[in-house]
């Protein structure tokens, strides 16, 4: 006999046992439902928060905890950090001795603070004074490898799966990389996956697909409409086909609103992102009505 069976209802429901179970029973069912929907960067934040909370009050925890983080109004893709800030004093000779500090490698590169003696001890590397400060610096400091680091961190919450459509771009990275050249356009074309229009573009995915073909780490408020220096809360994963779009529509956005520049380079960075991305079975029809075309001239040419 199982434990449920030997459970008395009877007694559960006249002592008021019952209806206290079926309200934890419908609470938990609630928190279940509310927590799975949340971000993971959102989920993480909670986690470290430590405080518990119900399904009612979710949100506006949330609300108390990202939102003082969350750095929207900066159109600067990266802000800095104690150490870019000290380099400007030190040219400015304007450099406190925190800022020298932190240039000697004495002092964490975000915030400033002093490093632990643990952290300065011989054969020990430290740039940050906590975990905390790592994320933040690796995300917000730029750098050479920032665009790496970005991506490293986002891909650690969310696993390359695109917060949009839901496809698992990084887990469709590994199957078309495993597979030989002439298999992966067949592969991607029972994906459902829009390939690039661009005939080098195409022609590189095929023959040699890298990750970044994949995914993007996207921001969710765009750095042209104030939401550059942010951290993770303002970052996202998003499968190539789907942040195309969405530039696609922050730049009509940007026309309407007259904030797009007309100058040579910005144009030319979105015209790239225009008409970039096709359904896979024209781009296999138009390879082929091509390649007829091709014979034909060279037909027409022989002859």
């Amino acid at each position: 006999m199982s434990v449920v069976d030997s459970i008395d209802m009877q007694v559960l429901k006249e002592s008021g046992t019952f209806s206290s179970l079926t309200s934890i029973g419908d609470e938990l069912k609630q928190f279940v439902a509310s927590y799975i929907s949340l971000r993971e960067i959102e989920k993480k934040r909670l986690k470290e928060w430590g405080q518990p909370v119900t399904s009612y009050s979710i949100r506006r925890v949330l609300s108390t905890i990202i939102a003082p983080n969350a750095t929207i109004g900066c159109n600067d893709r990266y802000g800095g950090g104690a150490k870019e800030r000290a380099v400007q004093n030190k040219k400015n000779n304007n450099a406190t001795q925190r800022d020298k500090a932190v240039l000697n490698g004495t002092a964490c590169a975000w915030c400033g603070s002093e490093l632990s003696h643990a952290s300065l001890a011989d054969g020990v590397d430290s740039t940050y004074c906590s975990h905390k400060c790592a994320e933040e610096g690796r995300l917000r400091r730029g750098g050479v490898y920032a665009s790496s680091r970005i991506r490293a961190q986002v891909f650690e919450l969310e696993g390359g799966v695109c917060r949009k459509c839901g496809i698992d771009a990084h887990a469709l990275y590994l199957r078309i990389s495993a597979l030989q050249p002439a298999e992966r356009l067949n592969a991607l074309c029972n994906a459902n996956w829009n390939l690039p229009k661009s005939g080098p573009a195409l022609e590189r995915i095929l023959q040699n697909p890298k990750e970044g073909d994949f995914w993007q780490a996207d921001h969710v408020v765009a750095v042209a409409e104030g939401g550059g220096d942010c951290g993770l809360e303002n970052l996202q994963t998003l499968c190539t086909p789907c942040h195309k779009s969405e530039t696609e529509k922050l730049r009509a956005r940007l026309r309407v609103s007259g904030s797009f520049k007309t100058d040579g380079h910005s144009q030319t960075n979105f015209s790239q992102v225009k008409n970039s991305q096709m359904d896979i079975r024209s781009a296999f029809f138009s390879q082929t009505c091509s390649g007829t075309s091709v014979k034909k001239r060279r037909r027409r040419t022989a002859d």
